[in-house]
């Protein structure tokens, strides 16, 4: 909510400081102004400026071809046909949609004027450049998201913690699959919404590169689909629970060590040792047990790549500083 007001400010500041420049100067449809603007205040500063740059190419262009086609055709709705029938496919194949509207308004103000000038051409420029450079200069300034993306970095860890958690308790027949698969459900929403905040951090800076976020999100991704699969590989109760007893211990531990400056490497020595466990362990006897033990397996090699991803992980973008303190 704070960040829509904030957001709803700068706009309602720029479309009538956009207005007021307009008329000062001098300009017809100067409320055109203050519409540019609010169009053009977009959510990080490198759409406000990549979609600007778009709308004044897009409307140069569109204030060429509409004076060259009425100086033809003459001012009829005709002509405003043609020059729409030839604007728009041009947009589509330049990828540049955005500056339609914006051009097209343009454009219906050569046509209502009815006549042809420098003067007029001058006036849309005014208009369009007014509106640009107003909403740049309002979104010069923005809210620090870096915050948001923290609480959600600590809200994915902490689902992580939990649906390991179960997973130790589904081990030992104690865990119920509905209560995971919410613990999963939530995982994934939170997830999306986590890099959603990472990509507008990082479009927020133009010449500054802080994609940590999103390569710190894609990394939990990878490991949420490694939970997913692991998840699947025990939806049966253990027949062998005391096998399953140490790999329920060791998911456990993993649940209380996850945090995002962890290298995971004391958790794969330990793992090391599990395995001779498992592999000096007397070995099944019936088909149950076999099949048991085969999922067991599974789930523990998982379990192993899930704590590999985040050490490759630390071991290319380890040196943080986040690290260094708990914000």
């Amino acid at each position: 909510m704070k960040n829509l007001l904030y957001k709803a400010a700068k706009i309602a500041i720029g479309v009538i400081l956009s207005i007021f420049i307009a008329n000062i100067i001098g300009l017809k449809y100067a409320a055109t102004a203050g519409v540019i603007c609010m169009l053009s205040i977009l959510d990080t500063r490198t759409q406000t400026y990549i979609v600007g740059i778009k709308r004044l190419m897009t409307s140069l262009i569109a204030i060429v071809l509409a004076t060259i086609l009425f100086r033809v055709g003459g001012h009829n709705l005709l002509v405003l046909g043609v020059f729409l029938m030839i604007f728009i496919p041009i947009l589509t194949i330049l990828k540049s949609t955005e500056g339609m509207a914006v051009s097209t308004v343009l454009v219906t103000h050569i046509y209502d004027i009815n006549t042809l000038s420098w003067d007029i051409m001058t006036n849309e420029i005014g208009i369009l450049l007014i509106g640009i450079l107003v909403a740049w200069a309002m979104n010069i300034h923005m809210p620090n998201r870096e915050k948001e993306i923290r609480n959600k970095q600590f809200e994915v860890e902490s689902l992580i913690r939990t649906v390991l958690y179960n997973m130790k308790l589904e081990l030992l027949n104690q865990c119920s699959i509905e209560l995971q698969d919410d613990s999963l459900k939530s995982l994934d929403e939170t997830l999306a919404e986590g890099m959603d905040y990472a990509i507008n951090f990082n479009n927020d800076f133009l010449l500054k590169d802080n994609s940590y976020f999103i390569k710190y999100f894609n990394m939990r991704r990878q490991q949420y689909q490694i939970l997913v699969n692991m998840q699947k590989n025990i939806k049966e109760e253990f027949i062998t629970v005391e096998k399953a007893k140490p790999l329920s211990d060791f998911t456990e531990r993993l649940s209380k060590e996850l945090d995002e400056c962890n290298t995971g490497e004391d958790l794969l020595k330990r793992a090391d040792k599990l395995k001779d466990y498992y592999e000096n362990s007397q070995l099944p006897i019936t088909r149950k047990e076999f099949e048991n033990r085969a999922i067991l397996y599974q789930y523990f090699n998982d379990l192993i790549y899930f704590t590999e991803v985040k050490l490759n992980f630390m071991r290319k973008y380890g040196e943080i500083k986040y690290c260094n303190s708990r914000e």
